[in-house]
């Protein structure tokens, strides 16, 4: 009789073990994050703004950023009340459970601080978003931004001799002479 209540025991602890494991492979996987996206930046360069989709099935609050290309990411809330929109940076951003809180471009979005690496057309850059849920549990999920818009100057061709000449003159119009 003994070991049968020891093994119900070790059964529930297991159980409940198993069902905690359960539940923060289910906290993390609730946030999804798309359409990902920013500009080319050099390093060097003071700033670059990143831009994504995020969707979560709980409510959480966005409460930072991180990425190898930057020393630090800002979260960046464009009040649209005003004319022209006032940035300004947050600690936080709220993001509601079942809809789409878009970070874009013209809005509020992450701030790339201090830009250590180049990135240009073509390549990504990973962002790692933190998050806080409601009863305080950290959340994080990442993303590989697209890069892609206006080239930087070492992506531009090279200009040849042929290039730099003038564009020859046109003849006047047959009317005119």
């Amino acid at each position: 009789m003994r070991s049968r209540s020891a093994l119900r025991s070790r059964l529930r602890a297991i159980a409940a073990t198993s069902a905690l494991i359960a539940a923060a492979g289910a906290l993390a996987g609730e946030v999804t994050l798309k359409s990902a996206w920013l500009r080319p930046a050099a390093a060097g360069m003071d700033e670059a703004q990143a831009y994504v989709d995020i969707v979560s099935e709980a409510d959480l609050e966005l409460v930072g950023a991180s990425t190898p290309f930057a020393k630090k990411v800002e979260l960046v809330l464009v009040a649209m009340n005003n004319e022209p929109p006032e940035p300004k940076v947050v600690a936080t951003l709220p993001v509601p459970a079942g809809k789409t809180t878009r970070l874009a471009y013209r809005g509020s979005h992450l701030r790339l601080v201090e830009i250590t690496k180049s990135f240009g057309n073509g390549s990504t850059v990973p962002l790692t978003l933190a998050f806080k849920s409601r009863d305080g549990k950290d959340v994080s999920a990442t993303v590989d931004a697209e890069v892609r818009g206006l080239l930087l100057p070492q992506q531009m061709p090279a200009l040849t001799p042929k290039d730099r000449a003038p564009a020859p003159k046109a003849a006047a119009p047959a009317e005119a002479r």
